[in-house]
């Protein structure tokens, strides 16, 4: 699944391209991954937001689109191949002949239309928790003290930390030297400190690296992101931990595959 990073790679460069433009057409070729009118004719495009994984796209009237990529969903700016791709769910065409796909191959993505589009932004923001890079190490030490869970499952949580995934919380947990299995309120505050810091590395890096293309993501432009390529621990399973040398093992943590070095995380 796209995670924040992706998301906000998306966002970015949608924000150089498709600002100002008006929407002069709606093709759905999936109906379930599109919901509300599709009469968006003469619609613009003032703006384009995101919260944790959905991204808002905003028009002046004050309505807009909200989407999600889900599992397995891509919106590509202007690249022929998705005229006819076969798993092309819906099309936007903007005007001068721009468009904009989403393409989803298991189609649980979506996009929304809204007419309330700031009011449904502030609402779904408010059902988020805090992004690893707003919160202070006092915020999350005391998040993770309220929760026997284990401390991978609350990162993934999205109503308690915004925007964190799977790839992402397995790096971070291994840049903080932390088993994912580890109750969170074990952590110390030195330990919660350190799995901030590392949270706040590895998403910094997915964004410089364009995201993790292992699966199906590609950015607006149709382009992979590179971060797969500098992997710590997620899918390294048997394969030298990049600290002590020692093979990276596959746990499941809460029914999700997780990867850790049982010699650098405790």
């Amino acid at each position: 699944m796209p995670e924040l990073p992706e998301v906000e790679t998306i966002r970015r460069q949608l924000s150089e391209k498709i600002l100002g433009q008006a929407i002069v057409g709606v093709e759905v070729h999936r109906e379930r991954c599109y919901i509300g009118i599709k009469k968006l004719r003469g619609e613009r495009i003032k703006s384009i937001k995101r919260t944790g994984k959905y991204l808002f796209i905003l028009f002046e009237s004050q309505h807009g689109l909200v989407v999600h990529l889900k599992m397995t969903g891509r919106l590509v700016y202007d690249v022929d191949f998705y005229e006819t791709a076969p798993h092309t769910r819906v099309v936007l065409t903007l005007g001068e002949g721009h468009k904009l796909y989403f393409w989803d191959v298991r189609t649980f993505g979506y996009i929304k239309y809204e007419e309330k589009i700031e009011e449904i932004f502030e609402k779904q923001s408010a059902r988020i928790g805090q992004e690893p890079w707003q919160m202070t190490t006092d915020e999350f030490y005391t998040l993770c003290q309220k929760y026997k869970r284990p401390i991978k499952n609350l990162i993934l949580d999205q109503g308690l930390v915004g925007g964190v995934g799977n790839i992402y919380a397995n790096d971070g947990l291994w840049e903080a030297g932390i088993d994912p299995r580890r109750g969170a309120n074990t952590l110390s505050k030195k330990e919660a400190k350190l799995l901030l810091m590392g949270l706040c590395k590895v998403m910094e890096r997915g964004l410089i690296t364009g995201g993790a293309s292992d699966n199906s993501y590609v950015n607006a432009l149709g382009q992979k992101g590179k971060y797969q390529e500098e992997f710590r621990v997620y899918k390294r399973t048997g394969q030298a931990c990049l600290a002590c040398g020692n093979k990276i093992e596959r746990v499941v943590v809460g029914g999700r595959g997780s990867f850790v070095c049982i010699k650098c995380q405790k």
